[in-house]
């Protein structure tokens, strides 16, 4: 399914990110970093893993629905 011209989807973010779209290598990274007590923000920005970083931008498992 197309966006809108500019706004990427999710699986473009995804690939931009983890440089795959395969969930189950990208679930493994989340889990990681959630064992850690850390998580990254969408904008790259280390956060909480239930959290946002300073400019609004949620961590990664919320983005993709973890929590």
């Amino acid at each position: 399914m197309k966006q809108a011209i500019g706004k990427p989807t999710l699986e473009d973010e995804l690939q931009q990110r983890f440089g795959t779209t395969d969930f189950q290598e990208i679930e493994a990274t989340l889990m990681g970093w959630d064992n850690d007590g850390i998580c990254e923000a969408t904008d790259g920005c280390i956060v909480e893993p239930d959290g946002t970083c300073e400019h609004g931008c949620p961590s990664w498992l919320i983005r993709l629905g973890f929590i």
